[in-house]
C-alpha cells in the first residue's frame, strides 16, 4: 500500500502507509504480526493502540513501538503514554 501521488509533485517517491483508516474492524491477526516484529503490517488507530499495549505489556518500551510499527519515536512515547494512562 502507498500513498497516492500528489498533484504537481515530480518525480516523488512513493512510500508505505503504515496507517489505515479505521473501519470498525480489529484484525488480530495483523496485530499479532506488528508485535511479534513478523513483517510490516498497516494497522487502524484502533489495531495501533492494541498492538502497543500489548508491546508494552510484555516489557517492551516506546523504542520497540516504533520499530515494530513504523512510527517516528515521539509518534511512540505519545501512544505509549496515552495507552499506559488508559490502563490506570
Amino acid at each position: 500500500m502507498t500513498q497516492p501521488k500528489r498533484s504537481g509533485q515530480r518525480k516523488s517517491r512513493r512510500r508505505p502507509v503504515w496507517l489505515l483508516p479505521e473501519d470498525g474492524i480489529v484484525d488480530l491477526i495483523a496485530i499479532d504480526l506488528a508485535v511479534r516484529g513478523v513483517r510490516r503490517v498497516a494497522l487502524t488507530p484502533s489495531e495501533r493502540r492494541i498492538a502497543a499495549a500489548s508491546i508494552l505489556a510484555v516489557g517492551g518500551t516506546s523504542n520497540t513501538i516504533a520499530k515494530r510499527l513504523h512510527m517516528a519515536h515521539t509518534t511512540a512515547r505519545a501512544l505509549a503514554r496515552q495507552v499506559s494512562a488508559a490502563a490506570s
